[in-house]
């Protein structure tokens, strides 16, 4: 394009000096023309100096890429056959763990369901011994409170037939803990505690319980 644009402005210059009837117009005007084709001149110099670095720059690159492609195919031409068996028999080795994985996988899986099939019976097994234990427990409380009412009912009965057994002493006149305790050939001490009496102190007409 800047070549076209120069043979443009050329064959322009040329025709305006042919029709400039001044001398020093013309060279003026010859003189800037002259300016602005060594300028562009300049221009074009300095954008090939440009062009011919990238140009330097694209073929090393394309050197170095050719150098790696190169070094790659040497790579993949050194993968000899045994090699690529050997690639081979690993893949199959772990194609065979991958298998035994999946059947212990499976088995896992069966064990698991079989134990909670067991944990729900065990659980229905462990709910009826609750119910059966709560019944168990009601039960003895039952037995509990009978027993206490048959033990209640043996110190009344207990306390009853020690009372039947003893005798009811009313005091005359001249009667002293002593002297009933001497007639009655018993200790003075059990016909105290007997009658819970604090002291010797009695009154005619008092009834009193002998042992």
């Amino acid at each position: 394009m800047k070549y076209f644009f120069l043979f443009i402005l050329v064959s322009t210059l040329l025709s305006g000096c042919a029709m400039t009837s001044s001398y020093k117009t013309q060279k003026h005007q010859m003189e800037m023309s002259l300016h602005k084709v060594r300028t562009e001149v300049d221009e074009i110099k300095h954008d090939l100096n440009t062009y011919e670095i990238e140009h330097h720059i694209l073929e090393g690159k394309l050197i170095d890429q050719n150098q790696i492609m190169a070094t790659l195919k040497k790579q993949l031409a050194e993968i000899t056959q045994d090699k690529i068996e050997s690639f081979q028999q690993t893949l199959q080795k772990l194609e065979r763990k991958i298998t035994e994985l999946s059947k212990k996988q499976d088995k896992i899986s069966s064990d698991i369901r079989q134990l909670s099939a067991h944990a729900n019976e065990t659980t229905t097994a462990l709910s009826q011994y609750k119910e059966k234990i709560a019944q168990f427990e009601k039960n003895l409380l039952k037995q509990k409170d009978q027993l206490q009412t048959l033990a209640h009912l043996r110190a009344t009965l207990s306390k009853l037939s020690h009372e039947s057994k003893q005798s009811i002493y009313i005091i005359q006149k001249g009667d002293t803990l002593e002297k009933i305790a001497r007639d009655q050939q018993v200790d003075i001490e059990k016909i105290k505690k007997l009658n819970h009496l604090k002291s010797d102190l009695i009154v005619v007409g008092q009834k009193i319980y002998l042992p």
